[in-house]
């Protein structure tokens, strides 16, 4: 993946397609950088807490750079449209919500329907790539206050990742990272295992 990409380039890219959801993240990761005054991750001096597993999170890592695997990104599976994002270098820390809406906009209920069938006429391919068009230049356009509530926050930052030791579960053979296994008199014993 090219880092030298504008930053919804990296985002779809990474995810693999354009859709609302990564919209969404792509808005939060860049005010996020915008608030923070920061730029990409490179090792760790931003993290990443996100409520949801769903696509806006891919906008956080191709964009922030906050990866499972670099251990800067927290999963806290509440289903909650929220995304922590702070900066170790500056101390600081934004939390942005996505605003609760009571009556969902038209087009995103009807493009969400048209996403859930299984298959699609030619005219309802039309209809859902009309309506992504329309839910683009509305999320995109819309002021960031009208969609999400964000405000500073006090952060602990936990410790940077750390690289474990892998050992053998003495029951099923596979690899486990030492410190989330259990020893007992068998041995080291997997979560799985256990």
């Amino acid at each position: 993946m090219c880092k030298n990409m504008p930053p919804m380039e990296l985002a779809i890219q990474f995810h693999g397609h354009i859709c609302p959801g990564l919209l969404m993240g792509i808005r939060v990761a860049e005010f996020a950088q915008k608030h923070l005054d920061v730029s990409q991750d490179y090792d760790e001096e931003l993290l990443a807490v996100v409520e949801t597993n769903s696509c806006g999170v891919d906008a956080i890592q191709a964009i922030l750079g906050c990866t499972f695997g670099k251990g800067n990104l927290i999963f806290k599976d509440y289903g909650k449209n929220v995304y922590t994002i702070a900066s170790r270098d500056k101390n600081r820390a934004v939390r942005i919500a996505q605003k609760f809406k009571d009556r969902p906009d038209p087009d995103s209920v009807r493009y969400r329907q048209l996403n859930q069938k299984a298959d699609l006429t030619d005219t309802e391919v039309n209809e859902k790539e009309n309506l992504l068009g329309v839910i683009f230049e509305k999320i995109m356009s819309m002021p960031f206050e009208e969609i999400f509530n964000w405000q500073e926050i006090e952060f602990d930052f936990p410790e940077k990742a750390q690289i474990y030791p892998t050992v053998q579960c003495a029951l099923c053979g596979e690899g486990v990272m030492e410190p989330r296994a259990i020893k007992n008199e068998q041995g080291y014993i997997c979560p799985t295992c256990v």
